[in-house]
């Protein structure tokens, strides 16, 4: 009789030290954040053709994951001096990594203002381009923006290069251009057969990024 007894000691025993011993804690949720969103990015470029050209900085504003903005100024190419705004769409990827489209509108000062010509003919001081490429990004941490976009840009008004004549093109070019990529000269080709230039393009960015 005593073995029961003593069984059913043990057994209350047990069940009283189970009842103050520490309730299980809570499961934490592991919060997975997003790399691109709220995010404001200050950064350099580098490319060839593209609407900030050779070289150049912009500041960039990402409110939502999928879209952002930017803002920019660089050496631009044989067109000159440039200033471009960008938006930049990208649906597809993961928290670090996003495949997507940018659309952008840069304008172009000429390095050489008021070239005259014979005839009194002047080439065009200025110039404006769109654009629109497809963008691989990367976000390997919340503080840096990695970058490379590849596209194709048009120029606006291609028939005011129209004041070259044909004859005019050899000697204009060996003068105009200087840098890589399309020049001035071009642009007067394309006006004489009546299209307009477009050229492709590639830019590598890269960028701290703050949170806000």
């Amino acid at each position: 009789m005593r073995c029961p007894a003593l069984l059913t000691l043990l057994a209350l025993i047990t069940a009283g030290a189970s009842a103050h011993a520490d309730p299980p804690r809570p499961h934490r949720r592991r919060v997975v954040r997003d790399h691109f969103r709220r995010t404001l990015s200050l950064g350099a470029s580098v490319g060839v053709g593209s609407p900030l050209g050779l070289t150049g900085a912009f500041v960039e504003l990402r409110p939502w994951r999928a879209f952002g903005v930017s803002l920019g100024g660089g050496l631009g190419g044989n067109f000159g001096p440039a200033v471009a705004a960008t938006v930049q769409v990208a649906p597809i990827g993961t928290r670090r990594w996003a495949l997507g489209a940018e659309a952008s509108l840069s304008h172009h000062v000429a390095y050489a203002q008021g070239r005259d010509l014979s005839g009194g003919r002047e080439l065009p001081g200025s110039s404006n381009w769109v654009g629109l490429g497809v963008t691989s990004e990367w976000r390997p941490t919340r503080s840096l923006l990695l970058r490379i976009g590849v596209g194709h840009s048009w120029l606006l008004d291609t028939g005011g290069y129209g004041v070259l004549r044909e004859g005019e093109l050899p000697e204009a070019e060996q003068a105009i251009g200087f840098l890589p990529g399309a020049t001035p000269v071009d642009a007067a080709r394309a006006a004489i057969t009546g299209d307009t230039l477009g050229v492709w393009y590639v830019h590598i960015d890269i960028a701290p990024s703050w949170r806000w």
